[in-house]
């Protein structure tokens, strides 16, 4: 069987994860940045902020490790698509990681210091 070679597809497959990981960052710090300098978010109750803000990190974790689980269930029938499927596995759990990184200080660090 002949490999059916997407050029398109397979370069979206494997930079998909850092696209996850910067919508992500755009988000969240924009979010972050939008909700602190309109003072939405007190400094003596920031847990509505902090509440909007942790569940919208877990969403973008839980989507990048959803990618990442498409990653590994991806058909490789030859030599090239199984590179690919591994590489893009690869970098999913990469992706996966940096974004789940991406969203500790939200637990760590007060909301509008």
């Amino acid at each position: 069987m002949t490999p059916q070679f997407r050029p398109f597809g397979d370069l979206l497959a494997l930079v998909g994860a850092f696209l996850l990981w910067s919508l992500a960052f755009i988000v969240l710090y924009g979010a972050h940045g939008v909700a602190c300098a309109r003072g939405w978010a007190s400094p003596d109750e920031p847990w509505p902020l902090r509440i909007i803000l942790v569940g919208l990190w877990l969403a973008m974790t839980a989507l990048s490790i959803a990618y990442a689980w498409w990653s590994w269930r991806r058909r490789s029938d030859d030599g090239v698509e199984r590179f690919l499927r591994l590489a893009t596995l690869a970098i999913a759990v990469v992706g996966a990681v940096s974004t789940a990184w991406l969203g500790l200080p939200l637990l760590l660090l007060r909301v509008c210091a």
